[in-house]
């Protein structure tokens, strides 16, 4: 009997063990024990949805999804782990009353008897695939193992990395050496060793602990993504499969109404973004031409890539940084996560998350609208141990309407075609430079012919909305326009840019298209009298007659004064250009005056464009204002110096000028709230002295963009649009030449034309720059003029 104590005692023990066990699970840990349990009775089933499209102005589509689909199967079905588990839960529901009373034995009898009416399903399902999508038998069959052999293998490569990581963790813990752990890795290539947990218990041996075994079994066992989500068996099947399909895959088996006809059988959209105006065919009038280059008839050009710089593209490919801007997108926003989170026993789930395979926006408003375009997919949440679900349709994503006019926008595009003649050298561009600028034989660097490149930009005077926003050249979703040949193509690449927008992106000094901005502003400061009047001296400083010269002065030694005998108004000096008179105004602003002159024209300040890489503008060298000197303030006078701004700058600037001094941040989408007005308090008297300026500027004869003349003498209007009234100024923008491995490719002035132009009233802007073009007149003028038929021909005018 005595020695029975120390063995009841022992057993005492245990039992006291037990109990302490079953009062922690059961008391401290069951409310957790429960939640996992209710967790793993939940199944979330997700159903497809749709992009929203981008429209224009006119409701015209510019991109959209083009249907197609993909017909998938779940991965579990696939290794037919969906049988096991669905005939254990069957087997519970159909006997949950004695359950917990059989034995393990009992268990898998029952769970057995369950199975062949699952497994049936499953091979009615292959066989309904292979009907409905015009495949083998053999051809299903030999897919879905491919598939298996690939996820598995990818599997195995996952769970022995993160095991191989829980080794070194471990190893660390327990005082193994580097050397000793080289060692028991040698075990590695043992072929009874391949499953990470066996590896790791080997490698460890002695070393296992609960807690390491626990970790071990984690990491051995963890699911890769593509193990618990469907895998395309069929690709790009047509609408009518698809549909057929998805109606089936929402059928019950008939012999067993709690299983799916089609088990694990998903629709995939797999479709592709579509951009309708991708290419467009557009027809010019040739007898409107300027007359060198003017014809008979009409010309068709196809313009590739139309509106590419700002609708951007989409990839299938998910980041890891989509994920994590999404989720600060869900945070940052409310309205966002209130449309898109749905609670589960997980908690919450983002209806919009990604999944590999998804559509996400690469560049332009596709990426910049990525969350208002994204739409959300239907949620099906389904409790596994009753017959019970929630769902959550589907929510397509939104529309975004553009301000843009995609027919103009093809129009303006066409007329920059180098092939049409307006952006590319000619004769009458005078462009005299040489490859060797002080070898004035050596032959021209951009000889005629010489492709152009360019940007244009159409604001609406009233509203501030963009018509058209041009940069060429552009590139096509297919790049077919781009050389065959390697070499050709990288030299083309590096010349043109076509992925650079230079109507928001390129730093572009203004040149003297700003000088009818400065007459108003100076006068807004208080620096000149409305009809005050500046002599033109040929050079601001009496003794420095080789600085700060006038272009009169520099080409021809006479002063604007000698030609119009008398100190010049603003309208004159707008009319003919004078610098001097610019100078003079940056010269009495000073550094802090032109700063505050070019930031209330929105330089400096992000304007919101949704747009790639839009360009906010630069004032002082490295964009610090605070280094802008005084001789540099002169010159901003004339829009040279540390300053830079865009193609949308100039426009929206001169159709501040037409609002009478009152600015309206440009803008691109159609449903955005109007900008708010912002008044840069000038005089009317100032605003109508400039625009009387700007309108001598094309419409006196003497006016620097009246007229070209070309051949021996000959000359034509620049701007000849009947019943159209324009105000115009010309301007040339200093630029670094380009050069591609140690050579100058390119040299020359970039050639700026803006202005003004309806009806009896201002009623548009246009804004044209044409890099290394020279003369804002000769080259970039003759474009504006055909942009103002653009919009006669497409009905604004």
């Amino acid at each position: 009997m005595l020695r029975l104590g120390p063995v009841v005692g022992v057993f005492g023990i245990g039992l006291v063990v037990l109990a302490g066990q079953t009062t922690r699970l059961t008391v401290v840990k069951g409310d957790q024990l429960l939640e996992d349990a209710q967790r793993r009775l939940v199944r979330l089933r997700w159903a497809p949805t749709v992009r929203g499209r981008i429209l224009d102005r006119k409701g015209r589509v510019l991109a959209h999804d083009r249907p197609s689909f993909d017909v998938a199967v779940d991965f579990r079905v696939i290794t037919g782990e969906w049988i096991e588990r669905e005939s254990a839960s069957r087997a519970r529901r159909e006997h949950r009353d004695e359950w917990s009373k059989l034995s393990r034995a009992q268990r898998e009898r029952l769970i057995e008897r369950y199975k062949p009416m699952y497994r049936r399903a499953v091979d009615r399902m292959w066989d309904r695939l292979a009907q409905e999508t015009g495949r083998s038998r053999a051809e299903i069959d030999a897919q879905r193992l491919s598939i298996r052999e690939q996820v598995e293998a990818m599997a195995r490569r996952v769970r022995r990395t993160r095991a191989m990581r829980e080794l070194r963790n471990l190893a660390r813990n327990h005082g193994i050496s580097d050397e000793e752990l080289a060692e028991r890795a040698a075990e590695l290539d043992r072929p009874d060793l391949n499953e990470p947990d066996r590896l790791l218990r080997m490698v460890l041996a002695e070393e296992i602990t609960v807690e390491a075994d626990r970790r071990i079994s984690k990491a051995s066992n963890i699911r890769i993504v593509e193990e618990t989500t469907p895998r395309v068996i069929v690709p790009e099947v047509d609408d009518e499969t698809g549909f057929r399909l998805r109606r089936l895959a929402e059928q019950r088996d008939p012999e067993h109404d709690f299983i799916p006809l089609m088990p694990g059988l998903v629709v995939q959209d797999s479709g592709e973004r579509d951009y309708p105006f991708e290419t467009v065919d557009v027809e010019i009038n040739l007898s409107n031409l300027p007359a060198p280059i003017a014809g008979e008839g009409s010309r068709v050009i196809q313009a590739r890539g139309v509106a590419s710089h700002i609708l951007g593209d989409v990839r299938r490919r998910v980041y890891k940084e989509d994920i994590n801007r999404r989720d600060e997108a869900i945070a940052g926003s409310p309205e966002l996560a209130g449309r898109s989170l749905v609670q589960t026993p997980d908690g919450p789930v983002d209806r919009g998350r990604y999944f590999p395979g998804d559509m996400v926006g690469r560049t332009g408003l596709e990426r910049t609208m990525e969350d208002v375009l994204r739409g959300l997919r239907g949620l099906r949440i389904e409790r596994v141990d009753r017959d019970a679900a929630v769902n959550q349709p589907s929510t397509f994503g939104s529309d975004v309407t553009l301000t843009l006019d995609i027919m103009l926008q093809a129009r303006v595009q066409a007329l920059l075609d180098p092939s049409l003649g307006l952006a590319r050298v000619e004769p009458w561009h005078h462009n005299t430079e040489r490859e060797d600028p002080d070898d004035p034989s050596s032959p021209l660097l951009m000889p005629v012919g010489t492709p152009l490149d360019a940007a244009a930009v159409v604001i609406d005077v009233d509203t501030g909305e963009i018509l058209a926003l041009v940069s060429t050249p552009t590139v096509s979703r297919t790049g077919s326009e781009l050389p065959a040949n390697r070499q050709e193509r990288r030299l083309y690449l590096q010349t043109h840019r076509p992925w650079v927008n230079r109507a928001v992106s390129q730093p572009l000094p203004p040149g003297s298209i700003v000088k009818p901005l400065v007459l108003c502003d100076a006068n807004a400061r208080g620096v000149l009298g409305t009809d005050e009047r500046i002599e033109c001296t040929g050079h601001l400083y009496p003794n420095q007659p080789n600085r700060l010269r006038c272009w009169i002065y520099k080409q021809f030694g006479i002063t604007h004064t000698d030609q119009f005998g008398h100190a010049l108004s603003g309208a004159e000096a707008i009319k003919a250009s004078c610098n001097i008179f610019f100078y003079t105004l940056g010269q009495r602003l000073g550094p802090a005056g032109m700063v505050d002159l070019y930031r209330s024209f929105g330089v400096g300040e992000d304007p919101g464009l949704p747009l790639d890489d839009v360009l906010t503008g630069w004032l002082g060298r490295g964009n610090d204002p605070s280094t802008i000197t005084t001789d540099e303030a002169i010159l901003m006078g004339i829009g040279q110096g540390p300053v830079a701004w865009t193609p949308v700058h100039a426009a929206a600037s001169y159709a501040t000028l037409a609002r009478g001094g009152v600015r309206l941040k440009p803008t691109l989408l159609a449903d955005a709230p109007m900008p708010e007005p912002i008044g840069l308090g000038f005089d009317p008297a100032i605003v109508d002295e400039a625009l009387e300026g700007l309108s001598e500027v094309v419409n006196d004869s003497d006016g620097t963009a009246n007229h070209i003349t070309y051949g021996d003498g000959e000359r034509f209007d620049l701007f000849d649009v009947p019943g159209i009234t324009v105000w115009g100024k010309t301007g040339t923008a200093t630029a670094p030449p380009l050069v591609i491995d140690d050579k100058v490719v390119r040299r020359g002035d970039h050639s700026w034309f803006v202005l003004l132009c309806g009806r009896g009233r201002p009623q548009y802007a246009i804004a044209v720059m044409t890099e290394y073009g020279g003369s804002g007149g000769r080259v970039s003028g003759p474009i504006a003029n055909q942009i103002i038929r653009a919009l006669v021909d497409e009905g604004y005018l």
